[in-house]
C-alpha cells in the first residue's frame, strides 16, 4: 500500500540548517532524502556525499522537475525563501519552508494563496509546534487546567558576539532578530490563545548594524489575553515560556522552542502550588554533529509532514496556514514599529506629547 512507502525528501539548499534537516529525515522512519540542489552542482555533489543522498542537482529547476520527489524542503537562506517556495507550488511539489516563510506578510499571503489555489501542501516549519511537549501544552491550556489564561511571557537571544560582518544575521533585508527567532514567540500566543486575534501590539527596539537586535514587544489578544516577549542578539538567555492563568501556570522549560519538559503548577494560594511534571525527552542525536542544539527534533516535524500527504490533507494540522498568517501579520508589525521608532535618536519628551 502507499502507506508503507517512504516520503522522498527533495532538498533545496546545502546550507548548515539543510544538513541537520537531511540528518533528521536519516533518522525518521517513513522518511529518506533522495535528492538535494544547490547554486552550484560541486556543493550539492559535496552535500549528497555527505548526507547518502543519491541525487545532486547544479540548480533548483531540475530537483523540481523530478517526479520522484514527493515533498521539497526549502532550506536556502531567508531571502530566497518566498520565491523558491513559489517554484516549487508552481511545480505541483507539496513544501516545507524554514521559517520565515517569507520576509513580509504581503509575500506570505501570496504564497498561501498559490498553495491554496494549486491546491498543493505548504507548511511554514515551525517545528516547535510539532513536538509532543507543545501539544501537551495545548491539551493542558484547552482542558481549562489552568483556568482561563491571562498572560504569557517568553524569551529567546542568542548571543551575536562571534557573528562576522557577512553573517546573515546582519543582511539589511532579511537579518535582525525578529526575523530569525522572532516567530517561536509569537507563535506562543496561538499556543495560550487559540483562535484568537492580535489585537493590539506595542514594541520597542535597538538596532545594531541598521538590524533589530534587541526588541520587546507586548500584545494584547481578542479575549484580553497579554504575550510579552524579547528577543535579542546580546546574549544567550534562559529561554523559558511562562502561561499563567487563573488557576495555576504551565511553564515550558529551558530551550523552550525545543521543549521537552512542561510543567503544571496548579495553585493552592499564594505562594503555594501543586507541580506535574511532564517529560518527552528528544531521541538520542549522540551519534552526530549537529549545526543547531535540538535539531534532531526536526523529525516530529518530518513525521507530520508525512502524516499528512499521506491522508492527502494540504496543511500541517499543528501550524496551519492561518497560524502562519497570523504570526506573519505580528512580525510585520513589530517590525515597522521597531523600524518607524528608532529610540537611538528619539526625543522621550516629543514621543510622550504625539
Amino acid at each position: 500500500s502507499t502507506t508503507d512507502k517512504p516520503v522522498r525528501w527533495g532538498i533545496l539548499s546545502a546550507g548548515k540548517i539543510a544538513s541537520d534537516y537531511a540528518k533528521a529525515i536519516a533518522h525518521t522512519q517513513g522518511a529518506e532524502a533522495i535528492a538535494v540542489a544547490a547554486r552550484s552542482a560541486t556543493k550539492a555533489q559535496e552535500f549528497a556525499d555527505k548526507h547518502n543522498i543519491q541525487k545532486a542537482y547544479g540548480s533548483y529547476q531540475e530537483l523540481l522537475a523530478d517526479k520522484d520527489v514527493d515533498v521539497v524542503y526549502v532550506g536556502s537562506i531567508a531571502d530566497c525563501h518566498f520565491p523558491l517556495a513559489a517554484q516549487s507550488i508552481l511545480a505541483k511539489k507539496p513544501t516545507v519552508v524554514e521559517k520565515p516563510l517569507s520576509l513580509s506578510y504581503k509575500d506570505t499571503k501570496s504564497l498561501v494563496q498559490l498553495s491554496r489555489q494549486k491546491n498543493v501542501f505548504l507548511m511554514e516549519g515551525m517545528w516547535t509546534r510539532c513536538f509532543p511537549a507543545t501539544r501537551k501544552v495545548q491539551q493542558l491550556v484547552c482542558a481549562g487546567e489552568i483556568g482561563k489564561v491571562v498572560a504569557v511571557q517568553a524569551d529567546f537571544g542568542w548571543s551575536t558576539a562571534n557573528s562576522e560582518p557577512e553573517d546573515r544575521i546582519w543582511n539589511p533585508k532579511s537579518g535582525g532578530m525578529i526575523l530569525d527567532i522572532g516567530m517561536y514567540l509569537a507563535q506562543v500566543g496561538q499556543v495560550a490563545y487559540p483562535g484568537e486575534e492580535a489585537e493590539r501590539i506595542q514594541s520597542m527596539g535597538i538596532k545594531k548594524n541598521g538590524v533589530d537586535h534587541t526588541v520587546m514587544s507586548n500584545i494584547q489578544y481578542s479575549n484580553g489575553g497579554m504575550l510579552q516577549f524579547y528577543v535579542t542578539g546580546d546574549a544567550n538567555t534562559e529561554e523559558r515560556v511562562m502561561i499563567q492563568g487563573t488557576k495555576g501556570r504551565i511553564i515550558i522549560d529551558p530551550a523552550a522552542h525545543v521543549p521537552t519538559v512542561v510543567r503544571l503548577q496548579k495553585d493552592e494560594g499564594r505562594g503555594a502550588v501543586q507541580e506535574s511534571v511532564f517529560e518527552y525527552p528528544l531521541p538520542d542525536d549522540s551519534y552526530t554533529s549537529w549545526n543547531y542544539p535540538g535539531s534532531i527534533g526536526f523529525t516530529y516535524q518530518i513525521q507530520a509532514v508525512g502524516e499528512a500527504l499521506r491522508k492527502g490533507e494540504k496543511e500541517c494540522r499543528y501550524f496551519t496556514l492561518d497560524d502562519s498568517l497570523q504570526v506573519g501579520s505580528i512580525l510585520d508589525a513589530v517590525l515597522q514599529q521597531v523600524h518607524d521608532d528608532d529610540m537611538s535618536s528619539a526625543d522621550p519628551a516629543s514621543v510622550m506629547s504625539a
